[in-house]
């Protein structure tokens, strides 16, 4: 997003409101990022691309500080603009602070401002980093001055039961001040490891492993095996809202909406053997689109021993001849594990909506122990080439 200098004045017109040399900003912190050595500075500069694609549509500035971000914007608007910033894979924590002149007095004054603000706390640790060593104090003058002058508040400080922590980071031209601290989405910014194919279900698990897959840097390309007639139908179910709740942490997103029909007609006749021969079905599917998408690799909702299709014979069955690495971050995840998550990122409650889903193909007696080899000779009596190229031919593409 272009920055137009006029709303960046007006921001800063907004900001500067606190007086006595003192201006609100938000301070983004990269964690994991400050690792990556050579590469790091791909990574942010990819990192202040997603920022700036969600919070489109507000008006911000957003400056580099060598181990984080600085970012200004309006007090009127910086609650909605953190609770976006939650969401930006990348970003380890996100702190409101007052930056100050870099002197004993400025970071008084910030500190006494922050504590003025109701509700006041009623104890507080005091933290202290001074990242500039050239300055005529230290962390512990630091310390020591700003606990005299909140005791002088009415406000204990402690490094025990404390309810809130102050935060004091001098360097050399500022000192930032801050009181609250979000947690970020950590991981790895959308984009850094490429695209990978989510095959995704209408259940629990598949959004789940869509928001893992997005945690460490894969943007994803969606595939939805439906069994509505046309795909109209599906592109204006649940599915759709699952994927837009999964968008708002990564507004890019594409989705193959694929009827399942043809697949059904060819894997009727298998009776048992039908859940498995979908599961072979949609990695054969998912790895035609990644080489479409230029994606990588393919993510999926496993969770070892959940369903038939999920023991360890048939996970293995399924994957023979598939030629993409197949990513599974639930494979060690009880469903309780996997329902708490859902809830946390916000798809459980249309995940458990009711829906057609084709993955709820049920055998009576479906098979647990296939083996690679007669799975591989259904397949090939399936023709499973031409029902995967059909049914992608019929798909249609949303987004992207």
């Amino acid at each position: 997003m272009a920055l137009r200098r006029k709303a960046t004045l007006s921001v800063k017109e907004d900001i500067s409101a606190t007086g006595g040399g003192m201006e609100k900003l938000i301070v983004l912190k990269f964690g994991e990022l400050w690792l990556k050595g050579g590469n790091r500075d791909g990574y942010i500069l990819l990192l202040e691309r997603n920022i700036k694609a969600q919070l489109a549509g507000r008006a911000f500035s957003l400056r580099r500080d060598f181990d984080r971000l600085q970012l200004r914007c309006s007090a009127s608007d910086s609650g909605a603009i953190i609770a976006g910033l939650q969401k930006v894979f990348g970003l380890s924590a996100i702190e409101p602070a007052l930056e100050a002149r870099p002197t004993m007095e400025g970071i008084e004054r910030a500190a006494v401002s922050l504590l003025g603000t109701e509700p006041r706390p009623k104890s507080v640790l005091i933290s202290s980093h001074r990242a500039y060593k050239q300055l005529p104090f230290d962390s512990k003058e630091v310390v020591a001055r700003l606990q005299k002058s909140i005791s002088e508040m009415g406000v204990e400080t402690t490094t025990k039961g404390y309810e809130r922590e102050l935060r004091v980071n001098v360097k050399a031209d500022a000192a930032f001040v801050s009181l609250d601290r979000y947690r970020g989405a950590g991981g790895l910014p959308v984009g850094s490891s490429g695209k990978c194919v989510v095959l995704l279900s209408g259940g629990i698990d598949s959004p789940v492993a869509a928001w893992y897959a997005m945690k460490r840097g894969a943007e994803p390309i969606y595939v939805h095996a439906h069994a509505f007639i046309d795909n109209k139908t599906a592109e204006s179910s649940k599915i759709a809202e699952l994927i837009a709740q999964l968008s708002s942490y990564s507004p890019r997103a594409k989705a193959y909406y694929v009827p399942s029909h043809i697949f059904q007609a060819k894997a009727a006749r298998f009776g048992r053997y039908e859940p498995i021969l979908f599961k072979a079905f949609l990695l054969r599917l998912a790895e035609k689109v990644a080489g479409k998408e230029g994606a990588y690799f393919v993510y999926t909702g496993d969770s070892l021993g959940q369903v038939a299709s999920q023991t360890a014979a048939n996970l293995v069955a399924e994957q023979r001849g598939s030629k993409l690495p197949t990513m599974r971050p639930l494979i060690g995840f009880d469903k309780m594990e996997i329902v708490e998550i859902a809830k946390r990122i916000g798809t459980y409650g249309t995940s458990i909506m009711q829906y057609p889903d084709v993955c709820s193909i049920n055998a009576k007696h479906p098979k647990t122990a296939t083996k690679p080899e007669a799975l591989a000779g259904m397949l090939k009596l399936m023709g499973i080439g031409n029902v995967v190229s059909r049914s992608l031919r019929a798909a249609s593409v949303v987004g992207g």
